[in-house]
């Protein structure tokens, strides 16, 4: 229905403005790289020493983070687990309300500088497929599964 609206508008053109207001398929796909981050893990060194609850950590040392684990705290995203694509809409605000809740393209000044660009080839691609193809869901949706 987003896709025929938006572009029933652009005259049946796929345009970077109609791209631009596809906001449930931007959700979808935002919703995708949450439950299913391309990053393993996300390194930083400490540059200043500090304590966090009961943990010293010293200037040096690296941390890790794991998207694939943060993105899924059920203090952070309701229903966790489950694919909804409706958490990131304005009215629900998951995933923004603090800083660094959302890594799907990493963050601070290290993350990823293509994402937008990423948006955009990805909304592109996912808009054709939708519009040329008809597509089911063929099955449940796969574990993650992060072994090396």
């Amino acid at each position: 229905e987003e896709q025929e609206t938006i572009l029933g508008k652009y005259g049946g053109k796929l345009t970077y403005e109609g791209l631009m207001e596809m906001s449930l398929l931007h959700n979808c796909v935002k919703e995708a790289l949450r439950m299913y981050p391309p990053l393993i893990f996300v390194m930083r060194m400490v540059e200043q020493a500090f304590t966090y609850k009961d943990y010293y950590v010293p200037k040096g040392d690296t941390l890790f983070v794991s998207p694939a684990l943060s993105m899924r705290l059920e203090n952070v995203f309701s229903d966790c687990n489950s694919f909804d694509p409706d958490r990131f809409s304005e009215e629900r605000g998951e995933g923004s309300k603090r800083k660094y809740e959302y890594l799907g393209f990493g963050g601070g000044r290290h993350g990823c500088m293509g994402e937008q660009f990423a948006y955009i080839q990805i909304k592109t691609i996912w808009s054709v497929l939708f519009r040329k193809f008809d597509l089911e869901l063929a099955g449940d949706l796969p574990k993650p599964d992060y072994t090396a």
